[in-house]
């Protein structure tokens, strides 16, 4: 296997100009076939809370409760709501799983297809994690029976993620191949701080983190950084049947990589800053890095590579002025030294700038591709500042990222941001299930040709 990397522009154009200014360049990364299918150690967290246990009924079931006054309407924070005053009825609970349930069938799904140099650890966390089983794909009968343990594990009430992560990136360690890691709640969690750090130190051991969320009412913007952190894939599930077909599609990209724990390294000359990289596919995201003890030396994590899933990322640097006494023709300077690694596997190019009075406006799949950035950039931006009370903050930027879509040919996307908008402002608070629809609706932006 060999890795591909190649730039458009190939050549920066930049205006000769006496100060410095923003330049945009698009990498895509892709592998040549030939790679074979590598053993996946897998481990699963999946939230063992109360929420994940409560029966889902039908319609028909719900009317019947109504009827039968096992249901009552009242208001909570002035909104009606639906509550069972008592337990569940046990004809009820027999024929109306819970989210657990699906989650149990999704696993005996995977245990069922795992090949024998594969690895499966099911960590079951609420206020505790509780690692349920180890083993390879040649000990069925003890993944099966560390399946059934999900559903009779109880750990408390409240969520703490962190706990599990590090239980489940503890096992990772014992295994070979693929390392992947699928993380499924429906709520909060404590400590979200730390599962940031956990993200990063696992991208840093090649591990990638898929995020499953459940419903309307978890922390989006911890489950996608998490993911964006580890070059796995953040998923929005708004009904619990949808958990089995979601574990079935992380195992076929699992099966499907050619090139593991892909990282880029940007080697900055003098004078030169990355102010941002984004993610353009697999999914729309701005991209943290770690610039370490040499701020011209960036490192961006990005995860597996998969077969025809090329990874493409838009650059945004600050390119210097122009050199004093540029030759005829104008002044060319390289602007990063780009290495692309998995494993012993490298690829190298250079970003160069030419400086000349002929250079035009950027090409119009640059300037979509930063207006996608942007977008992505003013929605985490929105969700942070909601997270931290500041309604009015998040509205505005909201409506900001809602003038770039309606510009990028989005209209229904703009309307949801402008909606979510409306909201903050006249409740000061969000939508819930609308509002994380929106933010994993503009993770789909970034597919676009040249």
């Amino acid at each position: 296997m060999s890795l591909l990397l190649s730039l458009f522009p190939p050549e920066v154009a930049l205006p000769p100009r006496a100060e410095a200014q923003l330049c945009y360049a698009i990498l895509t990364l892709a592998a040549d076939a030939g790679a074979g299918s590598e053993p996946v150690n897998w481990a699963v967290v999946a939230d063992a809370s109360r929420s994940m246990r409560i029966p889902i009924v039908s319609e028909a079931q719900f009317r019947e409760l109504v009827r039968s006054g096992g249901a009552q309407e009242v208001l909570v924070d002035g909104v009606p709501v639906w509550q069972l005053p008592g337990p569940v009825p046990e004809a009820v609970r027999a024929t109306a799983p819970s989210a657990l349930d699906h989650t149990a069938r999704a696993l005996h799904s995977l245990v069922e297809r795992l090949d024998r140099a594969d690895r499966l650890c099911i960590v079951a966390c609420a206020e505790q994690a509780q690692l349920l089983v180890a083993a390879d794909g040649e000990r069925r009968a003890e993944l099966v029976a560390g399946v059934a343990r999900l559903r009779s594990t109880r750990l408390g009430e409240a969520t703490d993620l962190a706990a599990g992560v590090r239980l489940a990136l503890d096992q990772l360690r014992a295994g070979a191949g693929v390392s992947r890691l699928i993380v499924l709640t429906d709520g909060f969690t404590r400590a979200p701080e730390d599962c940031l750090a956990l993200a990063r130190a696992a991208a840093v051991s090649g591990v990638s983190i898929s995020t499953f969320g459940l419903g309307g009412e978890f922390q989006d913007d911890l489950l996608t950084r998490m993911a964006d952190l580890t070059g796995g894939r953040a998923v929005l599930l708004r009904h619990a049947e949808q958990i089995p077909a979601a574990v079935a599609a992380e195992l076929a990209a699992a099966r499907g990589v050619v090139a593991r724990a892909l990282t880029l390294e940007l080697a900055l000359p003098r004078g030169v800053a990355l102010r941002h990289a984004t993610r353009l596919s697999p999914a729309l995201a701005p991209l943290e890095w770690d610039a370490g003890a040499d701020p011209r030396r960036v490192r961006l994590h990005l995860g597996d590579l998969e077969r025809r899933a090329p990874v493409r990322l838009l650059l945004e640097l600050l390119a210097p002025p122009q050199p004093p006494r540029p030759p005829p023709g104008g002044a060319r300077l390289r602007l990063a030294a780009l290495t692309a690694s998995s494993g012993a596997a490298t690829a190298s190019a250079d970003l160069v700038a030419h400086y000349t009075a002929s250079a035009g406006v950027p090409a119009p799949a640059l300037l979509a591709a930063a207006a996608r950035a942007s977008i992505a950039r003013f929605q985490r931006r929105a969700v942070e500042a909601a997270a931290r009370g500041d309604a009015g903050g998040a509205a505005t930027l909201l409506r900001a990222a809602a003038k770039r879509l309606d510009e990028l040919g989005e209209p229904e996307l703009a309307a949801a941001a402008l909606r979510e908008a409306a909201t903050l402002v006249g409740t000061g608070r969000g939508t819930g299930l609308g509002a994380r629809e929106l933010t994993y609706a503009t993770r789909r932006l970034g597919e676009h040709e040249l």
